[in-house]
């Protein structure tokens, strides 16, 4: 069924405009209304919006023998100090540098 769309002029707290910015480009959305209105849509449909993840409950697991994250301090800090001691590779490409070609351009003649 075809359902006409309307132009809307609609207000967003920042967070919310980062948010539905990033929905947009990772999925491909060609515009943000297009993303608006798909969770506009699976809103009203009363599913949930797609891929996104609504809570952080489950995604983290605490070790069992600290659970008061007494070392997490401790352990964040040896975690990027190995980060860092690991070594790298940097290369840089030059620019290439040169003269830009000259395009050749036909003569008009004067008329006088």
């Amino acid at each position: 069924m075809f359902m006409p769309k309307r132009p809307l002029s609609v207000t967003l707290d920042d967070a919310n405009l980062l948010w539905l910015k990033g929905r947009a480009a990772g999925r491909k959305r060609r515009s943000l209304s297009a993303a608006l209105d798909e969770v506009l849509t699976q809103a009203r449909k009363g599913g949930h919006c797609g891929d996104a993840a609504r809570s952080v409950v489950g995604t983290i697991d605490i070790a069992g023998d600290d659970p008061a994250l007494e070392r997490a301090d401790t352990d964040v800090q040896a975690w990027v100090d190995e980060s860092l001691r690991r070594p790298f590779v940097v290369r840089a490409t030059r620019p290439a540098y040169g003269v830009a070609p000259v395009k050749k351009t036909s003569r008009t003649r004067r008329r006088g």
